[in-house]
């Protein structure tokens, strides 16, 4: 197995470069605050930015927890891992994490000094400071699996390969739970006003019932009560789930897990 390292500081853009270097160094697999990703997704792992608090997520990224630590030696060897690359903010740090993980002596290191300015440096860093966002070399459809915490656009890159295909990748950024601007919390009210008003679009909802929202550390789950017309029903409840999913995840930016459409009555 040949192990990668890219050490920097924090906030200076590491994630949103690991998969270029991954890309022209074909790494398969990257360790990321905690988890492990290949082609895309999340193999394993407890992300480091899912903790609730800075001193939880340092310890996530580590692999301070015996249990998180031996599940993830376990996985590397079933999936017979050849090239790997370890993320981390210093090099004490990313040695820890190869001997916890006993992982070989590291094939080659990569210091952010080597391939970003100082000038994109301090723009990642003053986007952390500003903002409290982060990087995570996943599509945001794989993120939102996983991770709790506020969401914005995607950043979409573009690489050529041998033959010149174009190959896109996508990643996303969030402001984890721990970040220090704040939890970011909208009430139950809030989102069930929501949900009311974008109900009266829909033409063949006769009433709406009771509209039940649960929040958890990786989203909110809604169940809402309705009474249909009896014609196109399961298509409408497709319908009404997939515009309300839509609509509070671009108001609110909230992770939705899911909405159950409940049939009390028909109309």
């Amino acid at each position: 197995m040949k192990v990668y390292a890219l050490c920097g500081p924090s906030g200076t853009g590491k994630s949103y470069r690991a998969l270029s270097i991954a890309y022209k160094n074909n790494i398969d697999y990257i360790i990321d605050d905690g988890i492990l990703i290949h082609k895309n997704c999340i193999v394993t792992g407890i992300s480091a930015k899912n903790a609730s608090t800075k001193m939880e997520a340092v310890k996530r990224a580590i692999f301070e927890n015996p249990d998180h630590r031996r599940n993830m030696i376990q996985v590397i060897k079933d999936n017979d891992v050849r090239s790997i690359l370890i993320i981390g903010t210093s090099w004490k740090m990313i040695h820890k994490i190869a001997n916890r993980l006993e992982l070989p002596d590291i094939y080659k290191k990569i210091n952010m000094e080597d391939i970003a300015t100082k000038e994109e440096m301090d723009e990642a860093k003053k986007s952390r400071m500003e903002k409290g966002i982060h990087i995570i070399p996943l599509p945001t459809f794989e993120v939102k699996k996983h991770f709790s915490g506020l969401f914005t656009n995607p950043i979409k890159l573009l690489f050529k390969d041998k033959n010149s295909e174009i190959k896109e990748f996508e990643k996303t950024i969030i402001r984890p739970t721990f970040s220090y601007m704040g939890k970011y919390y909208i009430s139950q009210k809030a989102i069930r006003q929501i949900v009311s008003y974008e109900m009266t679009k829909f033409e063949d909802v006769c009433q709406v019932g009771t509209i039940d929202i649960k929040h958890n550390k990786s989203g909110i789950k809604i169940d809402i009560k309705v009474k249909l017309e009896i014609v196109g029903m399961l298509r409408k409840c497709e319908d009404i789930q997939s515009k309300i999913m839509n609509i509070l995840e671009t108001t609110t930016l909230l992770s939705v897990k899911s909405i159950n459409i409940h049939i009390v009555d028909i109309c």
